[in-house]
């Protein structure tokens, strides 16, 4: 009965790492607003109350969080958080990349990992 011991002793507790991937394929602000409403830069187009002058700059910022009924843009990021540079204007899209019109440009991937135990069942 030692050799079991030995062996509950050698024996180590495995941990396994992921990432949760969000590819963007295209970005459309017609206004040219951001996300709380006001224009990018500069004042509203009196006749079709479009913000004018300079696009945006655009960046995306994601949030990985645990399911939620009302979601809410606030609190803190449970399963992490992932971010873009500026990606572009007011309306851009990640086309093929190079000559190859069946891979997407990677530039407008946004990678989140984890380490920790998925808080759901999959059935793949």
């Amino acid at each position: 009965m030692a050799w079991l011991e030995e062996m509950q002793a050698m024996v180590t507790v495995s941990q396994s790492t992921g990432y949760f991937e969000l590819q963007l394929i295209s970005v459309e602000n017609v206004n040219g607003e951001r996300a709380d409403g006001e224009c990018c830069d500069g004042p509203r187009s009196p006749q079709d109350l479009r913000c004018t002058r300079d696009e945006c700059d655009t960046y995306l910022r994601v949030c990985l969080k645990e399911y939620q009924m009302e979601v809410t843009t606030g609190g803190p990021c449970t399963f992490g958080p992932g971010a873009t540079p500026v990606l572009g204007g007011n309306t851009f899209s990640f086309k093929g990349a190079g000559n190859n019109a069946n891979k997407i440009d990677e530039s407008g991937k946004i990678v989140i990992p984890f380490q920790f135990a998925w808080p759901i069942k999959l059935n793949l």
